[in-house]
């Protein structure tokens, strides 16, 4: 008997049931693979920003040291790509 394994990525888990015959296999294991971090070059290079700005919003949620930031890229991008009020509103 062979062995296969299926990388599925999503936001929420799949429902798939241990037992479940899928594709003409049975399903043996479920396991979530742990998110690795990325650096804060690698986080300048997607976002066309800065390495000293990456650093600079994202210190709240560095998980290395401060000479190696490293950051869970899902939590970096909500905090890089949202929006931020600046200045008086618009008066009509």
């Amino acid at each position: 008997m062979q062995e296969y394994m299926i990388k599925i990525v999503s936001e929420k888990p799949p429902k798939i049931m241990l037992g479940e015959n899928i594709g003409g296999g049975i399903v043996k294991e479920l396991k979530e693979v742990a998110q690795e971090l990325v650096t804060a070059s690698q986080l300048a290079a997607l976002y066309n920003l800065s390495v000293n700005t990456i650093r600079d919003k994202l210190v709240s949620i560095n998980q290395g040291t401060t000479g190696k930031g490293l950051y869970n890229p899902r939590l970096a991008h909500e905090l890089l790509t949202q929006k931020s009020k600046k200045g008086r509103p618009r008066a009509n």
